[in-house]
């Protein structure tokens, strides 16, 4: 497992190395993009963003032991892009490192219901690719880039430095200036020892709870569940998925915990407004996350790193 992130009361403040830019952003993780220029479409000019700690009410620190299996930030756009054009960003010396391109085909199926007939239709619709270790994956689709980190998972600012160096030269290259959702998912899989027993007490580990018409004996040996539902935060919704699943550790069980924060608003394809939009969806997702879970459950975590 890689490092995740706990909560300690603690604050810095970030600001850009711009003369012109007098304001902190006040809640946004801002970041070094490997010294790559990041277009400013608020201020039509090139501005380079320094690699410091969070500005935020509370800064997260790594869990020792953390659940996460995959980290996923997802940019799409309108209208669609050709494949030619998708391939040519492929072939950029920024996705150098990463294996040859494979198609991601679509595929429709259809039934006749007068004759009984099946019938099925596939169409590329983009193409993935992936480091040689198989520990970063980026899909680029017709109308999304999507930038997906495996485990170990190390740190924020690390995935998302790497997103958005990956990202810069896409939307330059393809010309989009608007996103028409932004998307950023954590995937976590809690591990949970069974002492022999068929089940785990869920109760005891995360807040969201089954509460069902009986109440029968002996504890919840599976169960799953999907919510979708606007967040407090203005433009934000996001989706939670909650499941026992079986774990790959002997005499354990475990639950799936799938968090996806996602925008219902156009957004600058860059910027300070994408920038803070993805501070503030980082924050809603560890707020989600900490928001469901037990102290018990976070002390398989391993505490935090110090």
């Amino acid at each position: 497992m890689g490092r995740g992130e706990g909560v300690i009361d603690s604050c810095h403040l970030a600001t850009l190395l711009d003369p012109s830019s007098a304001n902190p952003l006040n809640g946004i993780l801002i970041i070094r993009l490997n010294q790559n220029a990041f277009f400013d479409s608020l201020g039509g000019r090139l501005a380079e963003f320094c690699e410091l700690d969070m500005c935020c009410p509370e800064v997260r620190l790594p869990y020792k032991m953390a659940p996460i299996l995959e980290a996923v930030l997802a940019f799409h756009w309108l209208p669609k892009k050709s494949l030619t054009e998708l391939g040519a960003v492929l072939k950029s010396s920024a996705f150098e490192g990463f294996g040859e391109p494979n198609g991601r085909v679509e595929i429709a199926t259809g039934v006749d219901l007068e004759g009984g007939a099946f019938s099925h239709q596939q169409r590329q619709v983009g193409y993935q690719t992936a480091l040689r270790d198989g520990s970063q994956v980026v899909f680029l689709e017709e109308g999304a880039f999507i930038f997906i980190q495996r485990a170990p998972y190390d740190r924020w600012e690390r995935f998302s430095e790497r997103a958005l160096t990956l990202l810069a030269p896409t939307v330059s290259m393809l010309g989009i200036t608007e996103f028409s959702r932004v998307g950023l998912r954590f995937v976590n899989r809690i591990d949970i020892p069974t002492n022999g027993a068929a089940g785990i007490n869920t109760d005891a580990y995360v807040k969201v709870k089954f509460d069902g018409p009986r109440h029968d004996k002996g504890e919840i040996e599976e169960f799953q569940m999907r919510v979708v539902k606007p967040s407090e935060k203005k433009g934000l919704a996001y989706a939670l998925v909650l499941a026992t699943t079986p774990s790959p550790l002997a005499d354990h069980s475990a639950i799936l915990l799938d968090i996806d924060v996602f925008t219902r608003q156009p957004l600058p394809a860059a910027g300070e407004e994408l920038l803070a939009m993805l501070g503030e969806m980082r924050l809603e997702k560890n707020d989600i996350f900490e928001s469901c879970l037990t102290d018990q459950a976070r002390k398989l975590f391993g505490g935090v790193e110090e």
